[in-house]
């Protein structure tokens, strides 16, 4: 029996020992080694046959328990890229947005715990806008856990494609950096709130042609604000959830026509970074310690 933090698990097992028979003795086993086997108790058949049909079996269960995550309630704040727009028609995908996404990997990971993940992304809304309704949306809420994902408005409009040291981009960086660390700051006055993580922000991808918009912020510009991000988050003692490196690469493939907002894929590798740095970071017990 052991204790996993996913759905299923690949488990390895001996071959059962067989003695006597006649050569050659073949032996069987389903679900076989190395299978993956979900969490529960899963019944294991092995039948072992020899040169003279002689037939033998024999069984056994694999259990695999699952783990407590020891947080409940995750609250994800930002903009468009946390509501869930995707760059065609303005559209909001809520079924792909990825707190959806990562609200469906906690659902598989770790059933029936109850896990919640409230998407309070809003298009449109500049990282300072995040940071003036976070009190009133953690007091209703209650999160032991805060998602950060912001600062895509003001470099759009701040920047936009122009070079960083152009002053309405110097400005919207230096907007980016203090939000990062209101949002932090903020989180941590609600007495519910345990964990705080904070994403860097994607890299534009190319723009489809014929795209209704074209919605991209320049590469410098991004960077730029991902180092002010990193710097902000560790002097803040918060935990970096760090997407850019992800995407570059995968450009086409994670962004959309406006080369700005997210594909499916895209909102998945958003979501996969956040659960990935979670289960790093919140402790994870057996759950059979909780029963």
């Amino acid at each position: 029996m052991r204790g996993v933090a996913s759905a299923t698990q690949a488990v390895d097992y001996p071959a059962p020992s067989v003695s006597g028979g006649t050569a050659p003795v073949t032996t069987s086993c389903n679900p076989a080694a190395g299978a993956s086997f979900p969490l529960g108790s899963t019944r294991v058949s092995c039948a072992t046959s020899d040169a003279q049909s002689r037939s033998a079996s024999c069984s056994f269960n694999v259990t695999l328990t699952g783990l407590v995550l020891e947080a409940q309630r995750f609250e994800a704040i930002g903009d468009s890229l946390t509501e869930g727009e995707n760059g065609r028609i303005s559209f909001l995908d809520l079924a792909n947005a990825y707190p959806t996404r990562l609200q469906a990997a906690f659902d598989a990971t770790y059933p029936g715990q109850g896990l919640v993940v409230i998407n309070r992304g809003v298009s449109g809304w500049p990282i300072e806008r995040t940071v003036e309704e976070l009190p009133a949306d953690l007091k209703a809420d209650r999160p032991e856990v805060v998602l950060v994902l912001s600062g895509y408005n003001n470099l759009f409009n701040g920047c936009g494609r122009d070079p960083v040291f152009i002053l309405d981009c110097q400005d919207a960086l230096h907007a980016v950096e203090i939000g990062v660390r209101d949002c932090i700051r903020k989180s941590r006055e609600s007495p519910n709130v345990k964990y705080i993580f904070v994403s860097t922000l994607t890299p534009p991808g190319p723009v489809a042609p014929g795209a209704p918009k074209d919605r991209r912020i320049s590469n410098e510009a991004i960077i730029e604000a991902n180092v002010r991000v990193r710097a902000m988050v560790a002097a803040e003692r918060a935990v970096l959830v760090d997407t850019y490196p992800a995407f570059v690469g995968h450009e086409a493939e994670y962004t959309d026509t406006d080369g700005l907002h997210l594909r499916p894929a895209g909102y998945q590798a958003l979501a996969d970074a956040f659960l990935a740095a979670i289960k790093a970071t919140v402790p994870q017990t057996p759950l059979l310690s909780h029963r």
